[in-house]
């Protein structure tokens, strides 16, 4: 985004809006007199940064709380916004019947470039233009337009303005990881004004102190620290931690580390933040007396992250990630640190007699606040009515948008949908277990002919049976085929329905029509961690290995705490990209080690040289899979690159795995 580095006067934009500090207009570099209504440029404001047509009823409920005439009121003020940003022989307020939009695309706005500059990636531009972007986003988000009993639109503003924080904390965050250190501090300290109770800014400048040797400087800043989170109530025992880690590294790395640069021997440290804003959703607890109802808390709290990460502008852990903190009492600020990211959203369900019982509660972990919180008390056919209400208010609340995608096909009868919660746990952890989810979707489809999910989890459930779990490939192969085609016209907005037909069309060589599958459900779901890593399995079989290991890097950042599969789809990336070491590391790792990623594991072995180790992996693979071979493994696997094939072969030949 060339105009973050250059004028708009040099990239030919006479009209610019200007939203951090106080709203600005300006034609040809001469600032323009706004109108005196408050309410008239909030409209210009909201038009200018709506992602789509705005519907007028939505506006007039936006600005007029009781209005006497709304839709009179809201015509005077696109007058006035006319009057104020219109060409000659050009109207850039544009009605298309009940909706208007506002036609900026050869201005320049500065909240619009600071938006597609965080979309391309801050890794995508020289340091000086990322400079010259930080200054662009300092001043304050329509400082001043604050309007008094206009609670929709102090909510959209609210939310705008925690947004753009965010955006404004990750750009410096970038600066200081990428910088060269005396000018890493200038955007570090920067960085502390702007979140001075955000565990990160303190943590790096810890860091980079301690490895400077600067320990009193470090000291001092502790002391400080402590003081100022002291009198806000906010924990300081994780940054005390941290600066004894930084420290007792230090005397074993050279001080001319970088700010914040990583340290492949110490412990984990704290993920960073996305540029958007990110979530994770706690397990929902039960609070029924009625054991059984355990799998209707799990199956909302799940639904509600598939509904929440369909949203491109949010960031969204995956379910296996949060599914770890089940039936803990953890802090949130803990659960913020180990996932990477800023809310946390949790709450507790109960249902009885027909109806249902919900609390939730937003919290934005890093300050210590809760953004909202709400009970909902209706009858369990309104459950699915409940979760699009919490998901709505939880994407206005973090990015403003009061728009959501297509919805996806909610099934009708519960028992069905029970039985569909109960099966996603059980389909991929074992043959025994697999076979129980094939009877308890069987019975669901039943219940419920037109249930998507049911089919395309039915669909995965036949594809494991024949790839994984030692059962014949047919008729099961023609079964997981059909039952995906169905499970995608059943509810083509359902991502996972588009993620498992990628996945067996792939297997059925059906190369397009996977790849445009895959495409679908990312484009439906971007923060669909179990597509990337499918993804990533399907770049190395096709020769693409530097796109296998950015897409399983992206899986888990998604989902940190994934199924044992991610591990065996990064180690074979490791593989193939030649990287034994890391490879071997991987697939010895606790979370896939005894798998069948145990193959992969010799192979990497074999290939540094490492041959009793490898034989010793080789013989405890064949004992749990006495049925391999290098031959049927080749014919079996989607391979579409011949230079691969023959370096797995390689791989196996060497860790003399069987023909």
């Amino acid at each position: 985004m060339e105009s973050t580095g250059r004028s708009p006067a040099e990239k030919g934009q006479a009209l610019e809006i200007r939203f951090f500090g106080p709203l600005a207009v300006r034609r040809k570099g001469v600032t323009l007199t706004l109108p005196a209504s408050r309410k008239a440029r909030a409209l210009l404001a909201y038009l200018a940064l709506s992602p789509h047509p705005a519907p007028r009823s939505q506006l007039c409920d936006l600005l007029w709380d009781v209005p006497n005439d709304p839709r009179g009121e809201l015509r005077w003020c696109l007058s006035k916004i006319r009057s104020l940003v219109d060409d000659p022989g050009r109207r850039r307020v544009q009605a298309q019947g009940e909706t208007l939009t506002l036609d900026l695309a050869d201005c320049f706005v500065d909240a619009a470039a600071v938006v597609r500059a965080s979309q391309e990636g801050f890794e995508t531009f020289t340091p000086v233009r990322l400079k010259a972007l930080a200054d662009l986003i300092a001043g304050d988000f329509l400082a001043g337009l604050e309007i008094d009993r206009n609670p929709a639109f102090e909510g959209w503003l609210v939310a705008q303005r925690r947004r753009f924080r965010d955006l404004h904390a990750s750009l410096l965050e970038y600066l200081t990881r990428r910088l060269p250190d005396d000018e890493a501090r200038i955007y570090l300290d920067r960085w502390l004004q702007l979140a001075p109770f955000d565990l990160l800014p303190h943590k790096a400048l810890l860091t980079a102190l301690a490895a400077q040797n600067r320990i009193r400087e470090g000291e001092e800043h502790l002391a400080a620290t402590a003081r100022q989170f002291d009198a806000e109530g906010v924990d300081f025992a994780p940054l005390r931690a941290a600066w004894h880690s930084a420290r007792g590294r230090s005397a074993a790395t050279p001080a001319s580390r970088a700010i914040g640069a990583e340290d492949k021997a110490a412990p984990a440290i704290l993920l960073s933040l996305p540029v958007k804003p990110s979530i994770a959703v706690l397990p929902f607890t039960n609070m029924s007396n009625d054991r059984q109802d355990e799998s209707f808390a799990d199956g909302l709290t799940e639904d509600l992250i598939t509904d929440l990460s369909r949203n491109a502008g949010l960031f969204v852990i995956a379910r296996n990630s949060v599914f770890v903190y089940k039936g803990q009492s953890v802090d949130v600020r803990q659960v913020s640190q180990e996932l990477g990211v800023r809310y946390v959203l949790e709450g507790s369900a109960r249902r009885a007699s027909g109806r249902v019982r919900i609390n939730a509660q937003l919290i934005d972990a890093v300050a210590g606040e809760h953004v909202w919180a709400e009970r909902f008390d209706r009858t369990l056919e309104d459950i699915f009515a409940v979760q699009d209400e919490v998901n709505g208010r939880i994407v206005e609340a973090l990015i403003g948008r009061l728009t959501v995608p297509a919805p996806r096909k909610r099934p009708q009868n519960l028992e069905a949908h029970d039985l569909c919660v109960r099966a996603r746990v059980l389909t991929e952890e074992s043959p025994q277990t697999a076979r129980e989810a094939y009877l308890l979707l069987k019975r669901a489809i039943e219940l419920e002919p037109s249930f998507a999910e049911a089919h395309g989890l039915l669909a995965y459930n036949r594809w494991l049976g024949w790839t994984h779990f030692g059962e014949p490939e047919d008729p099961n192969r023609i079964m997981a085929v059909k039952l995906a085609e169905r499970a995608v016209a059943l509810d083509p907005n359902d991502a996972g329905c588009h993620y498992f037909l990628g996945t067996i069309l792939a297997y059925d060589r059906r190369w397009q029509e996977s790849d445009a599958a895959f495409a679908r459900a990312l484009e439906i779901d971007p923060n669909h961690a179990d597509t990337w890593a499918a993804l990533s399995d399907m770049s190395v079989l096709d020769g693409r290995i530097a796109d296998s290991l950015e897409q399983i890097q992206k899986a888990l950042r998604l989902n940190p705490y994934p199924a044992c599969w991610y591990f065996c789809h990064l180690g074979q990336a490791q593989y193939a990209a030649g990287d034994y070491e890391s490879a071997v590391e991987t697939l010895r790792r606790e979370e896939t080690y005894r798998t069948n990623s145990r193959k992969f594991l010799a192979a990497s072995l074999a290939q540094l040289g490492r041959v009793d180790e490898a034989g010793r992996e080789r013989e405890m693979f064949l004992v749990a899979h006495p049925h391999f071979t290098i031959g049927h493994w080749t014919n079996s696997q989607p391979l579409r690159d011949a230079a691969v094939r023959e370096h797995f072969v390689d791989g196996f030949r060497k860790a003399r795995l069987p023909e």
